[in-house]
């Protein structure tokens, strides 16, 4: 009995090892991260831990935390999915953390098992200043620079507080007046301590870019809604602070013939296709692009390419994209372009500048693309054989061509010919058509259709009579009579045959009813095809001779 227990529990388990592939033989990887990276301090960001398998251990250690972080509390969870046949799992660790001290802090590696986690760096600046009274909540807005350079980057950011439960709210879109903005990120929810109180943060993010020097002022933002707050709905009624920029003109010492560009950070960079062996008549690519940070990409300059001597440039459409990200926009503006080489012997490009300013030094710099050399042959056929003095005949680069347009010549003559006989054919097949239309009488055609239809009559009038009167209706609309009417003057013996037919078909009394002639129906069809088959009389002459 116990023998057959263990061999029953060793089936049971292969068919385990068996039925769940992924779970055994899966890497095991342990993923961590954070809502956000970038906090104040009284911020609550929550940790999330995630491993690709289930797991009996006691988890990550989240004890490693706790010389820079406070740990508010943790929650973990697992998931089992089967999608076509196939076995996943997952474990879930979530975290919420509050950083016990300003400056650039670390979120140690996590191991589970056999996987072990990335750390994480945290970014912690001071707490805002604050009123020291206590409020429900407030409209707050900043921004990260109050003397920008006139279309530099501003950025700007909006944040309502509130404790209790939102019922309902609404914040119009900010107004900024003589700048240019572009949204950053959508709606943002997060949790901050501020004076000992969590409070609930919505947040908007945007790039503001001045157009003008001087003072210029952001106005006033709003927020009006409702809290549930201790019990009791309140009316909601905030405004921001204005924000005065002091904006800085463009610098003196900067070129008067560039184009002003003011960023954090710019880089030229270019990418060469084809640069071994070359020979006249070669296609040299070259894609130069432009980097910033800090600009959008419709601030800045198409890339150029120098013309010089010994090659022609052609260009492709200028490429441009920003990339919008929590600190700001990142732009790139590439072209790529194309030199034909015309010119053996060495070939010189010039480098390429483009001033800018950096707003973080403060000062000028100059992105620069460095010169380059490259060496061009002379193509086989552009090489001269040498040819004693006495001898008359051409180089190969001047016979080549009389070999060529002799082939070319006759091709065409080729085709010229083909072009002939198709038309030839044609006015043939044309001219066979007409003889047909003029003599009707001579077409095979037309002298076996009389005996084609009246096989077809002779079965026609022999089908019941509930089927024989539409069957008549359908022939003779083949034969181009729409309604028996058009027989009343031309066929009229038809017409009263075809008549009687209706009256017989319809009739409330079947037994009542005379034989039906078929023999005369089928007769005076028959005659109807052979007055259509004949030929018609020529016409006339206008104007007999």
């Amino acid at each position: 009995m116990v023998s057959n227990r263990v061999w029953l529990q060793a089936l049971l388990l292969s068919l385990s090892l068996f039925l769940l592939p992924g779970l055994v033989m899966a890497q095991q990887i342990l993923v961590a991260h954070v809502d956000r990276d970038q906090i104040e301090q009284g911020d609550i960001i929550q940790l999330s831990v995630m491993a690709n398998f289930q797991t009996t251990s006691r988890g990550p250690d989240f004890a490693l935390l706790h010389n820079d972080f406070n740990v508010l509390g943790t929650q973990a969870s697992n998931q089992l999915r089967i999608i076509n046949g196939q076995y996943s799992a997952t474990t879930l660790w979530d975290v919420q953390l509050m950083a016990k001290r300003t400056g650039e802090l670390t979120i140690p590696a996590f191991r589970v098992e056999t996987a072990e986690s990335q750390p994480i760096r945290i970014e912690v600046s001071p707490a805002s200043q604050r009123s020291e009274e206590f409020r429900i909540s407030f409209l707050e807005a900043e921004v990260d620079n109050r003397n920008p350079y006139v279309q530099s980057q501003v950025i700007y950011t909006l944040r309502y507080y509130h404790l209790g439960s939102l019922i309902q709210g609404n914040i119009n879109p900010p107004q900024f007046n003589q700048m240019i903005s572009e949204r950053l990120q959508n709606q943002r929810n997060f949790e901050r301590r501020v004076q000992g109180r969590v409070y609930r943060v919505y947040e908007w993010v945007y790039a503001i870019y001045p157009q003008a020097s001087g003072e210029l002022v952001i106005p006033p933002q709003t927020f009006d809604g409702r809290l549930l707050y201790e019990r009791a709905i309140r009316l909601d009624n905030q405004a921001s602070e204005p924000i005065k920029l002091q904006v800085k003109p463009i610098p003196a010492s900067f070129p008067a013939n560039a184009t002003w560009l003011p960023a954090k950070r710019l880089m030229l960079k270019d990418e060469w296709t084809n640069e071994n062996q070359l020979e006249v008549g070669d296609t040299l690519g070259r894609r130069i692009s432009i980097e910033a940070s800090g600009l959008r990409a419709s601030q800045l300059p198409n890339p150029d390419w120098p013309q010089g001597e010994g090659f022609r440039l052609y260009s492709d459409p200028v490429n441009q994209r920003d990339h919008y990200e929590h600190g700001g926009i990142s732009s790139i503006k590439s072209q790529d372009f194309m030199a034909v080489l015309q010119q053996a012997g060495k070939l010189d490009f010039e480098p390429i500048e483009i001033p800018w300013w950096n707003t973080q030094t403060d000062q000028l710099e100059i992105a620069r693309l460095e010169g380059r050399s490259i060496q061009v042959a002379t193509t086989a056929n552009n090489e001269t054989p040498s040819l004693p003095m006495e001898s008359l005949t051409a180089p190969e680069s001047m016979v080549a061509p009389s070999r060529f347009w002799p082939f070319v010549s006759a091709l065409f003559a080729l085709l010229w010919l083909i072009t002939l006989w198709l038309y030839w054919q044609q006015r043939q097949q044309a001219q066979i058509q007409q003889n047909a239309r003029l003599n009707p009488t001579h077409s095979p055609d037309t002298q076996a259709r009389p005996a084609l239809e009246a096989h077809k009559l002779q079965g026609l009038c022999q089908l019941p009579i509930e089927q024989l009167e539409p069957a008549v209706k359908s022939w003779l609309k083949q034969q181009g009579i729409e309604g028996i009417h058009r027989l009343k003057t031309d066929h009229p013996a038809l017409y009263s045959q075809l008549i009687e037919l209706e009256k017989t078909r319809y009739s409330q009394n079947q037994d009542s009813q005379p034989e039906l002639d078929r023999q005369a129906i089928e007769q005076n069809l028959a005659e109807l095809i052979q007055q259509k088959t004949q030929p018609k009389p020529p016409l006339h002459p206008l104007y007999p001779e």
